[in-house]
């Protein structure tokens, strides 16, 4: 009876029929899946933040909560649309051979890897005063002055009459009292800044010259006192020096906290080689020789 059974023609095909049932089902549901986009509220963030190349999540969930159903729904559409764009672009094997996508993942993994190996990263004080030791030197304060000046252009008005009108003009600048606010309301105008506040000398020597900036770093602030003629290539300056602070070497403690910042992140960037290193060394690197000198 069994061997009858099993050499019915009809019983095979209500099996066969049975198996392509569960086989279409199976490979429906899956097809299904890969045909389906879920865009919920992390996938909206995700989207915002990546779109704005900015990494805020409290922000982007205070932004989202603001926005209007309408605005909701299109971003729905960009965050549907760029998802099935990409899934199409890989079914087409676009990413293949592009050096792009290649840089894009390699920086992706070094992202990862610094996120990784520098979540809980913490760093000595012992550490960060020795950090600043061995690199004292970055944490200079550049010299800088403060100053104003009235111009007059011996362009415009040739070399001996702005030269007398700086002159004339120093003694009523001095006489009158004219204050560091004052100083806009003389003059001709300079084709840069009436007024120069905590600039450095490299600055003020692109502006007024190497010789000019050395002269007026020699010179004692007074809020009350102008000093000139001095003489740039555009023509001549008269000057009111507030205040100035020569090049120095700020003490420790006044700059522990920028130092803390860098000792961290040089921690950080070590960290993040060693990570990369031990994941080169699960490799074998193989070298063409036709790459190698012959000897």
């Amino acid at each position: 009876m069994k061997s009858l059974l099993l050499k019915d023609p009809l019983l095979h095909f209500l099996g066969l029929g049975f198996c392509l049932l569960i086989l279409f089902q199976f490979t429906g549901n899956q097809e299904s899946d890969e045909r389906s986009v879920l865009v919920d509220r992390e996938a909206l963030l995700t989207f915002l933040q990546y779109q704005s190349v900015a990494f805020d999540r409290e922000q982007f969930e205070l932004f989202l909560d603001d926005m209007s159903q309408r605005e909701i729904e299109d971003l729905i559409q960009e965050a549907a649309r760029e998802e099935i764009l990409y899934r199409e672009a890989l079914a087409l094997g676009l990413d293949n051979d592009d050096y792009i996508i290649r840089s894009r993942l390699v920086q992706k993994l070094r992202y990862l890897s610094e996120g990784f190996s520098n979540d809980n990263l913490s760093i000595s004080e012992e550490d960060i005063l020795a950090y600043f030791e061995n690199n004292q030197r970055n944490y200079d304060i550049d010299p800088f002055i403060t100053f104003t000046h009235v111009f007059y252009n011996s362009q415009r008005r040739g070399e001996e009459a702005a030269h007398r009108l700086a002159e004339e003009k120093l003694v009523e600048l001095n006489n009158e009292g004219v204050t560091f606010e004052g100083a806009a309301n003389h003059g001709d105008r300079f084709p840069y800044f009436v007024n120069y506040v905590e600039r450095p000398p490299q600055l003020v020597a692109s502006h007024l010259g190497g010789d000019v900036a050395g002269d007026l770093f020699q010179i004692t602030p007074n809020s009350s006192l102008w000093h000139g003629p001095f003489e740039s290539s555009f023509g001549f300056h008269l000057v009111m020096i507030t205040n100035q602070a020569p090049q120095r070497e700020p003490p420790f403690q006044e700059v522990r906290d920028r130092v803390e910042s860098d000792a961290k992140a040089a921690q950080a960037r070590e960290n993040t080689a060693l990570e990369i290193q031990e994941i080169m060394d699960q490799y074998d690197i193989v070298i063409d020789q036709v790459l190698m000198p012959s000897n």
